[in-house]
């Protein structure tokens, strides 16, 4: 499995950023900076590569190292790592040679880096892949679950999906709780993580269904299911084509759609021949297809790239927020977005 921030600089050049119309065209250099809702910089480009801000800091590629940054600029941990990724519940996985550990808010390592890979914490515990097997561990590097599983997933509400190498075409997932302990067996051929207590689960026969947390099917369709709900609608598919129903499996956005994406903020991206634009959670056209490619919808903004150009912010009536003039960029996040510029504009 690959680490986000690698995966993320392989695609940064899917993003591209934006600037208001009535803010700065101009900036300092080339490179990776962030700017704010109304499209002025706030940090001047000049990193090689940056994430989004979690916890008050971002994660930036600076001399071919990685630290960390506050929202003025200023480097809070400095960049002396192979790779790093963002924040979550106070703990950032940075690589020192080719292992990864956990660092805190200060830069302290609060786990060392001993592990081949590891995914950010989530409800107090991170998977970790040690020997080329996959556990959970807490806050200070104490183990919850031993490394012996072929995957895993982050642990939500709870609960952890993990998957056993059991024979060469069937490996299933099941799941452990906060302890480690197997709570639901290993059964499914696939499984989505928890999210509202609910985890949707694929049999090996071609089944689905939704489970409770206690490992109980409480909505069940022997051909095509709707994904988990995001906003209260979830993606549900029939003849090739997408659309959304609600949780009691009322088709609420008909099902004529070449791709749609989960709502986020009320809106959700969907494509047609391939362009992209947005709808409500009504089906109303919020954005026409006409994008090349989109994001989701975070802090009231999304980016978009016009077709063939360069990307702009859309806000939720449709309309640009943010004109296009960055090569690329990120979604908003804690009131700010990474954007790239190749050259000064």
């Amino acid at each position: 499995m690959k680490k986000f921030a690698v995966a993320m600089m392989m695609s940064l050049s899917l993003l591209t950023g934006c600037g208001q119309t009535t803010a700065p065209q101009q900036t300092a250099s080339a490179g990776w900076g962030y700017i704010d809702p109304t499209g002025n910089i706030t940090i001047p480009p000049q990193f090689e590569a940056a994430m989004p801000f979690s916890q008050d800091r971002a994660a930036v590629l600076k001399g071919g190292r990685w630290g960390f940054i506050d929202k003025t600029g200023k480097f809070v941990i400095p960049p002396t790592y192979n790779t790093a990724e963002s924040f979550s519940e106070g703990r950032a996985a940075v690589q020192v040679g080719e292992k990864w550990g956990f660092i805190d808010l200060t830069g302290r390592m609060a786990v060392q880096p001993i592990y081949e890979n590891t995914m950010p914490y989530s409800d107090g515990a991170a998977a970790i892949k040690q020997n080329n097997a996959w556990g959970y561990i807490g806050k200070e590097g104490e183990q919850i679950a031993y490394p012996n599983n072929f995957n895993v997933m982050s642990m939500t509400e709870g609960r952890g999906a993990v998957q056993v190498d059991w024979e060469a075409t069937w490996k299933p997932w099941g799941f452990v709780d906060e302890k480690g302990k197997v709570v639901i067996k290993h059964n499914y051929r696939d499984v989505v993580p928890y999210k509202n207590g609910v985890a949707e689960v694929h049999t090996r026969e071609g089944k689905t269904g939704l489970l409770d947390r206690d490992g109980v099917i409480i909505y069940k369709n022997e051909t095509e299911l709707p994904s988990l709900f995001h906003d209260g609608l979830a993606i549900t598919t029939a003849r090739g084509k997408q659309g959304f129903v609600d949780n009691k499996g009322n088709v609420v956005i008909p099902a004529e759609y070449d791709q749609v994406e989960p709502f986020s903020e009320g809106i959700a991206q969907v494509r047609q021949d391939l362009r992209w634009g947005y709808l409500d959670n009504k089906g109303n056209v919020v954005a026409k297809m006409q994008y090349d490619k989109t994001t989701p919808f975070k802090e009231g903004l999304a980016a978009v790239k016009l077709q063939g150009g360069r990307w702009g912010y859309l806000n939720q009536k449709g309309k640009l927020a943010i004109e296009p003039i960055y090569d690329e960029a990120q979604p908003f996040s804690e009131g700010l977005a990474a954007v790239k510029q190749e050259a000064a504009k």
